[in-house]
């Protein structure tokens, strides 16, 4: 363990560290978790048109159709606040103007986006199937604002004028530019090859992306780096999530759109399943090793730390119990904080694959307690019974382990306190 420790702090920590750190996967992180409120909103409008209670379905169904209303005009503009979004925490990361590289980028999803015969704007590239195309617009968008402004190849205004009027002015020469740049590319596509900057990405970045991070291997590799970081206390989903993100949204996107169209759900691996299926309680099933902490522990450690955590672990906050045990750099809870969240992701893929329960396609907050989320997510009661299943099967995982490791701490105690009488 000695030697792994070392060989990722060499060689894994440094580059982990730099992306959790990094300017654009920092922006394109923030500017997803700023279009949590619009899909939370509209999954609370998706849960009541289709409630997991049949009865109560059927009632609902006549006003299904205006219900849905509410969840095109969340999830349907995914993309157009992402790159707004992007744009703006990627602008101030540089001391930037957000506001106008925000505008700027909005302007330039628009060019880019191809009207359908009647001359109207594509909806449904608004919402997931535009968020590839909105990272790299809003991206390219600073870049050259950027460009532009660091050479001073910007209309500066005197002093006294107004900043939301100076502001516009500098925006003005990096703006032209940018929606020329865009436009010239996007004709270019169309003349040589008859396609879109947004067939383009498809083709070349959201297809692949999405074959991977839809697959069980691609979730099971994004599991097991999140773990690997939290093992060495770098919050590990603010990482990885950094990079996956976009394609977990996109796959719930398609899979509401298919429960709306009363069609089976394409994908099970979407951002239900990785924001709560294999992490109750918090990242590593953190729950269950809290219930052992209170049920089963003899060190006073161990006991106070899962009384004092257990509820914060109900509503899957798991650094109280990932830092107070602690997991983190301790080789005997490491272990199981690994194998559990893989052991539970991979009987969860296939209790969805073989119809036992309900695929994810509604977005809850990470925050919702189990087994509540589990039956949100798939709208199938079901759910709920399979998150208890898995909060069983997490600590059977973790039992041997957490039974070395709370007779270790036992034993320290007591020598500990022997001691002090002694000194006494």
């Amino acid at each position: 363990m000695n030697g792994f420790n070392a060989f990722m702090e060499r060689y894994f920590m440094p580059v982990a560290g730099k992306l959790a750190e990094q300017r654009h996967l920092k922006a394109i992180r923030d500017g997803i978790i700023a279009t949590m409120p619009l899909l939370i909103i509209g999954s609370i409008f998706l849960i009541i048109s289709s409630p997991p209670v049949k009865a109560w379905a059927e009632f609902m169904k006549p006003y299904a159709s205006s219900l849905s209303i509410p969840v095109n005009a969340t999830f349907g503009l995914l993309g157009l606040i992402a790159v707004f979004a992007i744009a703006y925490n990627l602008a101030k990361s540089y001391q930037m103007d957000g506001l106008s590289a925000g505008v700027l980028s909005i302007a330039a999803f628009f060019v880019a986006t191809p009207l359908t015969e009647d001359g109207n704007i594509p909806l449904n590239l608004m919402g997931s199937e535009g968020l590839f195309i909105a990272i790299i617009l809003a991206i390219f968008t600073v870049e050259v604002y950027r460009f532009f402004e660091k050479r001073n190849i910007v209309i500066r205004m005197p002093d006294g004028v107004p900043p939301s009027v100076w502001r516009a002015f500098t925006a003005l020469i990096p703006g032209a530019a940018i929606i020329f740049m865009v436009w010239g590319v996007d004709l270019i596509l169309k003349a040589a090859f008859d396609l879109s900057l947004h067939g383009v990405v498809a083709a070349v970045l959201r297809e692949p992306l999405q074959m991977v991070g839809g697959s069980l291997w691609g979730a099971l590799v994004a599991i097991l780096l999140i773990h690997l970081l939290w093992s060495f206390g770098i919050h590990g989903i603010s990482v990885v999530a950094s990079v996956m993100a976009p394609i977990w949204y996109s796959l719930t996107d398609e899979n509401v759109s298919a429960h709306q169209a009363g069609e089976a759900l394409p994908h099970i691996i979407g951002q239900p399943f990785m924001a709560i299926w294999w992490a109750v309680g918090g990242s590593g099933m953190a729950l269950a090793l809290t219930i052992l902490f209170v049920w089963r522990a003899r060190s006073k450690h161990l006991k106070g730390l899962g009384r004092g955590s257990i509820w914060a672990s109900i509503f899957n906050i798991s650094e109280p119990t990932i830092f107070g045990a602690p997991v983190v750099m301790n080789p005997l809870l490491v272990i199981p904080f690994i194998l559990a969240p893989l052991v539970v992701g991979t009987v969860t893929y296939f209790a969805m694959s073989i119809g036992f329960v309900g695929k994810p396609y509604i977005i809850v907050p990470w925050t919702t307690p189990p087994p509540f989320s589990g039956i949100l997510t798939t709208g199938d009661w079901r759910g709920g019974v399979l998150m208890i299943i898995n909060i069983l099967l997490a600590m059977a995982i973790y039992y041997p382990f957490f039974r070395l490791y709370d007779k270790q701490l036992v034993q320290e105690e007591q020598t500990t306190e022997t001691a002090a009488a002694t000194k006494e």
